[in-house]
């Protein structure tokens, strides 16, 4: 039989057991300390402890304290002037009020960071108003501000002494499960044709048919010195952020498993090293490897994933084309396998000159353009990803290291933003916010309810919070009644028999405990509504009464967020997937204009920028929305077709923004420039604007993609012909080279434009408009 001792320890070092812990003993402290001392509203500093618990991150650190700190003075300092202001007309102040605070949740929106930080600003706002009493106003802002501050303080230092994270160790073990992850892929990448599965076999068949369309014709003698320059790495230095090919029939193959999980490490190594990057000395002690480190990784998977999408195609497997193949692939295996070592170096590893990776001229002479493009970029993108896991090796033996000196220059990660402005649904919930305000603002005027004010601000705080979540409003109305359920008999049977404050602090351990434990996320305030609701503190009044109407003025806040989850915008999957959908091929459309310019102005610039950025928002939207439409309300609709598609649409943006960030380090390149002036493409953006427009409107013929289809290779072949007429000798072989990675770059985004396409037509979008009853 298991020992009590080992069968627990599962349990109690999980990571949902230590911040359910830490919560349970930030609020209990919180809570009763005032009480001890006899400070008046201890519930604010609870009710501060659960907001940031259940809408921040579940590290803390001093430098988020201090912030969180700064943002409650801010706020109290905007709600004490206001109400110095206008405290004699209600009206007035209710208007300025509601403007401010809407202007501060739209920032907490679109704050990329810490979310609890603009919340603290906006409901300390609001807390300064006294019910529309003048007299007192002052002196009950400054009690708000102060338990808010103690709240925001016990939570911070609870968060930072009680079960610390091992940042840098846990940073390791994500590193390794990353490149274990990258390592397999490779694998899979190395395999021989024969022994890939029989859909991927299949599919490149279909691949070598769409080769067919390119003739042979009579080679330049320069394609050896094209070949060698390109194996040496002199292509043009492109980051590619590209997935696999995702096509419905491949789609449950290693490669593809491996791909999306090399992705999903990838993002999670991302997220948390983001997370951790500004404020842990840990990681700050080496930020310079660190941050070398995380950017190699993330080269490494581009690499990665646009090799996966070069297995065999048009130009067959590697080992036809590429010297000495799986010579090169078990130097890159061996480099992979030191990783994990160099992680436990005391010293750093030197740089290692490894066997350059060629082609094989002698095959090249004979290809086509489509045959040579592929060879080239994959030669580059083995010789690039073998000269990346040198320097990661090295980079990463240097952390923590004892004889220091790198030795190398680093790159450095790409600046994420702070704030993410002109997003759709942030400007929806601020409207949200001001029309909830008013309407729970006149509600509570006309007919003066329970709660009062605390009607107002607790319900333009839920909307503000809850607005767009991918949850059912009616959940909210239960979580809830279950709170309720579990207070009122502790409230009845359990807190008139606690005498002494140990017993008391155990009743509200246990109830934080499970709430956190059991939820996460901002439904968690709904379930810990119900301790609120029984008024706990110094000197407790025993009356059912009071009870019951505090629960009623929490009822009326639980309606008014249902409510908003309707009007005055929707909240229902099956709508916000067709809005996603069409604003999704909209912006990547006009992102195609944009790119089709030969010069960019300064407000070009700022609108690819707002493209690219509002197209990769809108589809992690679409992804997470996705997985909320109910299939038992459109039988019509398919999970695994919507999750094709959105994979597809993953495919697709990932070849479109790495096509944007090749164009621009192509701009200096003559034959690629020449080419888009003499053969402007028009099938990629007529596609995506066909599906921009609404499903009723583009139900295609069954023949439509293989005309289209028909028509790129047509175009290809008139590049093909442009490419025959140039002279060789007036270019430099990195641009000839460049011109092969951009006809490559071409074909692999109008593949995976018809991919979504394909995905796009497979889901009947026309369904989604149907009324569920």
């Amino acid at each position: 039989m298991t020992r009590p001792s080992t069968w627990l320890i599962p349990f109690c070092l999980s990571d949902k057991f230590k911040f359910a812990f830490r919560v349970a003993v930030s609020l209990t402290f919180a809570y009763l300390f005032p009480m001890a001392m006899g400070w008046s509203n201890p519930s604010t500093a609870a009710t501060t402890v659960m907001l940031i618990a259940s809408t921040g991150s579940r590290r803390e650190s001093l430098a988020k304290g201090t912030l969180r700190v700064l943002g409650t003075l801010l706020g109290g300092f905007i709600g004490l002037v206001l109400v110095g202001m206008f405290a004699q007309d209600r009206m007035l102040y209710l208007l300025v009020v509601s403007l401010v605070v809407t202007v501060v949740f739209y920032i907490r929106s679109a704050y990329l960071n810490d979310p609890t930080l603009f919340m603290l600003t906006g409901v300390t706002t609001l807390m300064m108003y006294h019910g529309g009493d003048a007299q007192g106003a002052f002196l009950y802002g400054i009690e708000r501000i102060y338990m808010t501050v103690f709240g925001v303080v016990v939570y911070t230092l609870i968060g930072i002494f009680l079960f610390p994270p091992r940042v840098e160790q846990n940073l390791h073990q994500m590193a390794d499960a990353l490149a274990a992850v990258q390592k397999g892929l490779f694998d899979a990448i190395c395999q021989p044709p024969e022994s890939l599965s029989s859909e991927t076999v299949s599919h490149m068949a279909d691949k070598s048919q769409a080769a067919e369309f390119q003739t042979d014709k009579s080679r330049s003698t320069d394609t050896e010195r094209i070949v060698s320059d390109a194996g040496s790495g002199s292509a043009p230095q492109t980051q590619t952020h590209i997935s696999p090919e995702a096509d419905k029939n491949a789609s449950h193959t290693d490669l593809m498993a491996l791909t999306q999980a090399m992705f999903a490490a990838q993002k999670a190594f991302d997220t948390r090293y983001q997370t951790l990057n500004a404020d842990c000395s840990e990681i700050s002690a080496y930020k310079t490897e660190w941050d070398g480190a995380q950017a190699l990784f993330s080269q490494i998977t581009d690499l990665l994933a646009m090799a996966a999408r070069q297995h065999p195609r048009a130009g067959g497997h590697p080992e036809h084309y590429i010297r000495d193949f799986s010579a090169r692939c078990e130097e890159i295996t061996a480099l992979f396998a030191s990783l994990p070592e160099a992680w436990e170096s005391k010293e750093v590893y030197p740089l290692v000159a490894l066997e350059p990776i060629e082609c094989d001229g002698d095959v090249l002479k004979q290809a086509s353009h489509l045959y040579r493009g592929e060879a080239i970029t994959l030669n580059y993108l083995l010789g690039q990803l073998q000269e990346k896991l040198c320097q990661l090796r090295t980079c990463i033996s240097s952390i923590d290291s004892v004889t220091g000196g790198l030795g190398l220059d680093l790159p450095t990660p790409a600046a994420t933003p702070d704030f993410r402005w002109w997003d759709a649904e942030n400007a929806k919930t601020s409207i949200k916010v001001l029309l909830t305000y008013w309407l729970a603002a006149a509600f509570w005027i006309n007919f003066n309810p329970p709660g009062g004010y605390n009607v107002v601000i607790y319900s333009a705080l839920l909307v503000s919070l809850l607005s767009y979540m991918p949850i059912h409003p009616v959940l909210l109305l239960i979580l809830f009644t279950l709170g309720f359920a579990f207070s009122v008999p502790s409230y009845v049977f359990i807190l008139p028999q606690l005498t002494i404050g140990s017993e008391l602090a155990v009743f509200i351990f246990l109830y934080t405990f499970i709430g956190f434990y059991l939820l996460k996320g901002p439904v968690t305030i709904f379930f810990l509504l119900g301790m609120f609701t029984i008024g706990i503190n110094n000197t407790m009044v025993y009356n059912f009464n009071i009870t019951i109407t505090i629960v009623t003025m929490f009822y009326l806040i639980t309606f008014t967020v249902i409510l908003s989850h309707y009007l005055p915008f929707t909240s229902r999957p099956e709508a916000l997937m067709l809005i996603f959908r069409e604003r999704f091929f909209r912006h990547c459309y006009r992102l195609f204009r944009l790119m089709q310019k030969p010069k960019l102005t300064i407000r070009d610039r700022i609108l690819r920028r707002w493209h690219r950025v509002t197209m990769q928002a809108t589809l992690g939207k679409m992804k997470v929305w996705s997985q909320k439409v109910p299939t038992k309300s459109f039988p019509d609709i398919d999970q695994q077709d919507m999750a094709a598609f959105i994979a597809a649409c993953e495919v697709f943006q990932h070849h479109l923004l790495m096509l944007d960030r090749g164009k621009s380090k192509l701009s200096d390149n003559e034959i690629v420039l020449n080419a888009q002036k003499k053969h402007r493409d028009q099938i990629l953006p007529a596609v995506a604007k066909s599906l921009m427009a609404a499903p009723e409107k583009r139900d295609p013929p069954p023949h439509e993609s293989e005309d289209l289809r028909q028509d790129y290779h047509e175009l290809e072949h008139r590049l093909d012909q442009y490419f025959e007429h140039i002279v060789l000798e007036k270019h430099s072989s990195k641009d000839i080279a460049g011109f092969y990675f951009f006809l490559n770059l071409k074909k692999n985004l109008f593949e995976s434009l018809m991919l979504c396409k394909r995905a796009h037509d497979q889901v009947p979008w026309s369904a989604l408009r149907m009324t569920r009853f």
